[in-house]
C-alpha cells in the first residue's frame, strides 16, 4: 500500500472561521508597558513588561515562540530532535536546553534560566505552577477548543512577548486561508486522524483537537466529543464509518525518526485492509511534529495546506 510522507499534535459547526476576540489588554511592545491576558485555564497572567526570556515546556509552545520571534527560549531535554528540526541546531543562538522531561520538568533548571514567563500545557504542567510562584508567571495552554482556542493562545502569547502584530498577522492569514479552503471544499469526503505508538495503542483525536478541528471545517469529521484527548476506538468502530481519507501520526517518530510508521504496523490487521481509505490508497503518513504538536498559526496553516489536495485532489483551489 503506497503511503505519502508529508514533511514538516463530529463534523464542524459549519460556521466560517473568525479571528478570535481579544481577551487581553493590548501590548505596547517596545514601550515595555505592562501586559495581561487570560490563559487556557481561565487564569490571569500579568507581566510588568513583555517577556524576552521564556521557558517552553511542550513542543507546541516552542513552535509558537519560534514563530513569534522570541529571542531567548529554554526547552526541556526531551525535545532536542524537535528543536533541531525547527531551528537547525540544538543549542546556542538564544536557545537553552534545561533538564527534565515533558511530564516532569526540571524546576531548578527553569529557575536557573531566570525566565520572564513559563509556558506549558495545562496537563501536566499545572502541577509545578506553585513551585514557580515568585519566579515567573505561568501561561497554560489547553488542547481543547480546537483551532479557535489555539489561535487565542497564539495571540495571547504574542501579547505577552510584545509581538502582538506578528501574532495578529499569522492569525489573520490562517483565518483567511481557512475561509478560502471552506469555500473551495465540496465537503463530500470523510476524514480521520489516528495517532499512536503502535497498532495496539492507537487513538482518534476528537473534533476538539486543533488539527482535527481544521479537518472538520473542510471535510466530514464525525469523531465528536468534548476534550481533545484521543478516543480509544476499535477498527470495528472505524469500519462502521469507513472514512475516505486517513491521516496517520506515528508518535514513536517524535523520539526516533526511523521508528516503524503506525500505518505499516496497522497494515497487518485484516480489518485495517477492509477500510475504504486503505483500499483506495488514501492513507497518508503526516509529520507528528506538525500535526500533533503545532498549534500556532503557521503550523495549522501547514496542516490545511497539506490536507486540502489530499482530500480533494481534483478540486481547483
Amino acid at each position: 500500500m503506497p503511503l505519502l510522507a508529508l514533511a514538516g499534535c463530529s463534523a464542524g459547526d459549519g460556521q466560517a472561521a473568525a479571528q478570535p476576540a481579544a481577551s487581553s489588554h493590548p501590548s505596547a511592545g517596545a514601550q515595555g508597558r505592562a501586559v495581561s491576558v487570560v490563559d487556557g485555564t481561565g487564569a490571569k497572567v500579568s507581566l510588568s513588561r513583555p517577556a524576552t526570556r521564556v521557558v517552553a515546556l511542550d513542543p507546541s509552545s516552542i513552535e509558537v515562540l519560534h514563530d513569534l520571534g522570541v529571542p531567548h527560549i529554554a526547552y526541556d531535554s526531551s525535545e532536542p530532535l524537535f528543536v533541531k528540526s525547527l531551528f537547525g541546531r540544538t543549542t546556542g543562538g538564544g536557545l537553552t536546553q534545561i533538564g527534565g522531561t515533558w511530564s516532569k520538568p526540571d524546576v531548578e533548571g527553569i529557575i536557573a534560566f531566570r525566565p520572564d514567563l513559563v509556558v506549558g500545557d495545562a496537563y501536566p504542567h499545572a502541577e509545578i505552577k506553585p513551585a514557580l510562584k515568585g519566579v515567573a508567571p505561568m501561561y497554560l495552554v489547553t488542547r481543547s477548543g480546537g483551532y479557535r482556542q489555539a489561535m487565542k493562545d497564539f495571540r495571547n502569547l504574542g501579547i505577552l512577548a510584545g509581538r502582538q502584530a506578528v501574532a495578529d498577522k499569522d492569525v489573520a492569514s490562517f483565518t483567511a486561508d481557512l475561509a478560502r479552503a471552506r469555500g473551495a471544499s465540496p465537503d463530500d469526503q470523510t476524514s480521520l486522524i489516528i495517532w499512536g505508538q503502535s497498532a495496539s495503542s492507537f487513538q482518534v483525536p476528537t473534533v476538539d483537537d486543533p488539527s482535527a478541528s481544521v479537518l472538520a471545517q473542510v471535510s466530514k469529521y464525525p469523531w465528536g466529543g468534548s476534550g481533545a484527548q484521543g478516543m480509544s476506538l476499535s477498527l470495528e468502530d472505524i469500519l462502521k464509518v469507513n472514512p475516505d481519507v486517513i491521516f496517520v501520526e506515528s508518535l514513536a517518530r517524535l523520539a526516533n525518526p526511523h521508528a516503524p510508521s503506525l500505518s505499516s504496523q496497522m497494515a497487518a490487521d485484516p480489518l485495517w485492509r477492509q477500510l475504504k481509505a486503505v483500499k483506495d490508497h488514501r492513507v497518508y503518513d503526516v509529520d507528528p511534529d506538525v500535526w500533533h504538536d503545532d498549534r500556532g498559526g503557521l503550523g495549522l496553516k501547514e496542516i490545511l495546506d497539506q490536507a486540502m489536495p489530499l482530500l480533494y485532489p481534483h478540486t481547483k483551489r
